[in-house]
Parts: structure tokens; C-alpha cells; sequence
């Protein structure tokens, strides 16, 4: 028999008994809609988690502190590691590494006319804050020949206040029009009898306001790096603080963030920084620890659908074993007149993993269809999956829906091949007997 002449004869085969064909393609439907929907179900978490945790920030960046020593406990000899201008040059030479950029930062306050706002003074690397993700919604970024210039955090506006008012009224301020200074008292704005100390006020430009998006930006005030070491020096000769001998708070940064060329090598670069003596951190973390929980839901869920999946083999098993009983004599003249038992098996495998296979294609289209439905009428229900809002909560990569048709084809080969042998093995002469 040809490879035409057995498709022929399944086909005719399970169309001849339609209800239970359609029983047992039923059953695959169920199995294979169930695994798909919910292991989309883990991916969308997944993708929410991964989502929600870029918002805080840059996924790719790798923040590095200076290590912290319990002063009571011994040191173990040599000099203590310091974030500097040699450890921004260190940092520079690893592999993966596209950018570096110190972190300085002084807390002061901005006038604008009766309002003012208390913020972070961020000093950064201007030729780095696009590849750190800065993005501009008004004016510009920082250039390295600005001057007491800034970029406003996006909800900086927010930020001010009239400290004379009584009751609070929405700030009427222009961060890139109006005219605005900036000081570095710490009690501006409240009376401290006891601050004998005259601190300078700034006149300040606004290059830009940086856009929405990216919590770790919002709020603060970016200058260029050496504004900022001017500034910290002109407040400690205010205060008349000397600094120690090998100290320099002006040269020494509180932060030096890295970017890295993609998030598969982040963890490689961040244990580097470590084995340099620096304490790193990155978002990446976070998000691990949240894909392992991801992950553990997703293999819950998967298990469920698998067990749908394992019934609906359960079935197609049932249905050929039936369909040998059914069909005794009709093996026994294929046998006969010359049929293989090759040709026997193959027929019978042919007809199992059609049953698969139809099964698979339909469960995928509602696996899509459900998924629509899901990501469409639940937003609501986001919250409870985990979702962050404008996330999806089910997800089917194209890699599922491949995966998905073989499986099911593979399932209804390993069902149908023990009836496929129990049909090899029937005595042609005895079958030929059976009414």
C-alpha cells in the first residue's frame, strides 16, 4: 500500500464514525486549549513583572555603592575601595560595559518667585544621559559646557509649594519659562535662629524636562557633574568643614552607574564590580526573584493543562482499541490480500495522530480566541494576576503554538501505538472467522 492509499483509508475511517472521532478530537481540544491558555497565562505574568520593574528603572543599568564597614570589626588591611574617578576608569575597561557614569548628589532648594520645592541635586556625566535612558520631553539635555544649568525630573512641577499658603492650591509654575534660583540651605524656607551660616543663591537655567515613564528620574534635579563638585565646595567653605586628609567629598561619589550592553550579560558585570570590593545592585535582582515566582505559577498552571491533555490520550487510546475490536475482519482481509503489517501499523498510527493533529489546530484557534477574550474583558481582574496596567495577562509566544501541534501530534502517535501493534498482531486466518 502507498502513502495515498493509508491517508485514504484513515481519513474514510474516522469520518465513518464521526461521533466518536469528534468525542476524541473534543477531548485533545480541551487538553491542548488548557496547556495553552495556561502557561500563557505564566508568560503574561512574566512579561507584566518584567514590565512593572522597567518602570523603576533601566534593566541593563548596575548601580554601584561604595561598600559599607562595620567601623567596630577589623579591616582586613589595604586601603579602602573608593568610587572615583579610577574606579569609573576600572569600570569602563570590563567587557559588555557601554557606558559609565558617576552620581553626585547634594540636597537644595528651588525658588521660583513664592513657590519653592526641596529636591535631590543629582550631578551626572551629560555625555552619558542618553544612554542611560533620559528622555526629553521639553528643551534639551545637559551638554558638558553648561553652567548652573538643570534638567527637571516629569513631576518636578508638582514638586513646589507656597510655604505661606494656608490651604493647598495647585502650583502655577513654567519649569522651562520662569525665572528661578537655587540654593544649598538646609533650612530655607523655615526660621532657624540658630544657622549663623550665609548660603549663596544660584541663578539657574532649564535645558529640559525629562518625559513620564521612568519612577527612578521623576523627581530631582540633574546638573552636570563638575557644577555639582563647585557647588558642594562652596557649601563647605560656607560651613567652614574641612575635609580630612585623603578625603574629598567632591571627588569621591556617592553612586557610579553602569550600563550594560544587553540584560543577559548584567549579571556577569555586576558580580566584576563585586569582586572589586563595590556593592552593586540592579533591577535584575528583583526581577529573577519575581520570574522564579513567575515561574512556579506558570509550572502549576501547566500541570493542570497537562492533566487535560493526559485525559484526552487516555481517549484516543480508548477509541482505536474500540475501533481493532470493531474492525477485526477488515484487518484480516488487509492482511489477506496482501497488506504488510507494517502497512497495518502505519494505518492505524496515521489514524491516531490525525485525531492529534485536528485536535492541536482547533485547540490552538481557541487557545487564541480565549486568549483575546482574557487580555479584553479582564483588565480589570489584572490586579489579582499580577499584571500592571496596559500589560497583557495571557501571552502565546509563536514558539508555544509550534510546540503545542507537535505535542499533540506526538500524543496521539504514543496512544495509538499500542492498538496500532495489538493490530500487527492479529492472526489474519482468526480475523477473517470474527463476525
Amino acid at each position: 500500500m502507498n502513502s495515498l492509499d493509508l491517508v485514504r483509508m484513515g481519513v474514510k475511517n474516522l469520518w465513518r464514525r464521526k461521533l466518536r472521532t469528534f468525542l476524541t478530537v473534543l477531548g485533545v481540544i480541551i487538553g491542548a486549549t488548557s496547556i495553552i491558555v495556561m502557561l500563557s497565562l505564566g508568560f503574561g505574568l512574566s512579561k507584566s513583572f518584567e514590565d512593572q520593574i522597567s518602570q523603576w528603572g533601566s534593566l541593563t543599568t548596575i548601580n554601584v555603592y561604595k561598600r559599607w564597614e562595620d567601623p567596630s570589626m577589623p579591616s582586613g588591611g589595604g586601603e579602602p575601595v573608593k568610587l572615583d574617578d579610577k574606579a569609573v576608569l576600572s569600570f569602563k575597561a570590563l567587557p559588555h560595559v557601554i557606558a559609565v557614569s558617576p552620581t553626585l548628589e547634594v540636597y537644595g532648594t528651588i525658588i521660583n518667585g513664592r513657590y519653592i520645592s526641596g529636591v535631590p541635586i543629582r550631578g551626572v556625566d551629560p555625555d552619558s544621559m542618553a544612554e542611560f535612558g533620559f528622555e526629553i520631553a521639553e528643551g534639551r539635555l545637559l551638554t558638558s559646557s553648561d553652567e548652573l544649568t538643570v534638567v527637571f525630573g516629569s513631576q518636578m512641577k508638582q514638586n513646589f509649594y507656597d510655604p505661606k499658603a494656608r490651604v493647598w492650591r495647585e502650583p502655577k509654575v513654567d519649569l522651562m519659562k520662569d525665572r528661578m534660583t537655587m540654593t544649598l540651605n538646609p533650612s530655607y524656607g523655615w526660621e532657624d535662629p540658630g544657622n549663623k551660616v550665609v548660603y549663596k543663591e544660584y541663578k539657574i537655567k532649564t535645558a529640559g524636562v525629562l518625559a513620564e515613564g521612568n519612577w527612578e528620574y521623576s523627581y530631582g534635579v540633574f546638573m552636570p557633574i563638575t557644577e555639582v563638585q563647585k557647588l558642594i565646595k562652596e557649601k563647605e567653605k560656607a560651613e567652614g568643614v574641612k575635609p580630612k586628609p585623603g578625603q574629598d567629598s567632591s571627588t569621591e561619589y556617592q553612586q557610579i552607574n553602569v550600563k550594560v550592553d544587553d540584560m543577559k550579560n548584567v549579571q556577569e558585570v555586576q558580580l566584576a564590580i563585586k569582586d572589586m570590593g563595590h556593592e552593586a545592585y540592579s533591577l535584575n535582582d528583583q526581577l529573577e526573584a519575581m520570574k522564579e515566582t513567575a515561574g512556579m505559577i506558570q509550572l502549576v498552571l501547566g500541570g493542570i493543562g497537562a492533566i487535560s491533555l493526559l485525559v484526552a490520550a487516555i481517549g484516543i487510546t480508548n477509541t482505536m482499541v474500540m475501533s481493532i475490536y470493531e474492525r477485526t475482519k477488515e484487518i484480516g482481509i488487509m492482511k489477506v490480500i496482501g497488506a504488510s503489517i507494517n502497512d497495518i501499523k502505519r494505518l492505524f498510527l496515521f489514524e491516531s495522530a490525525m485525531i492529534g493533529v485536528l485536535g492541536g489546530v482547533i485547540g490552538i484557534g481557541f487557545s487564541f480566541l480565549l486568549s483575546y477574550l482574557i487580555n479584553h474583558f479582564g483588565s480589570q481582574f489584572g490586579g489579582f494576576f499580577g499584571a500592571s496596567g496596559g500589560s497583557k495577562i495571557s501571552i502565546i509566544p509563536v514558539w508555544l503554538v509550534f510546540a503545542s501541534l507537535g505535542f499533540s501530534a506526538l500524543i496521539g502517535i504514543i496512544s495509538g501505538y499500542y492498538p496500532a501493534r495489538r493490530a500487527m498482531n492479529l492472526s489474519a486466518i482468526e480475523a477473517i472467522r470474527t463476525e
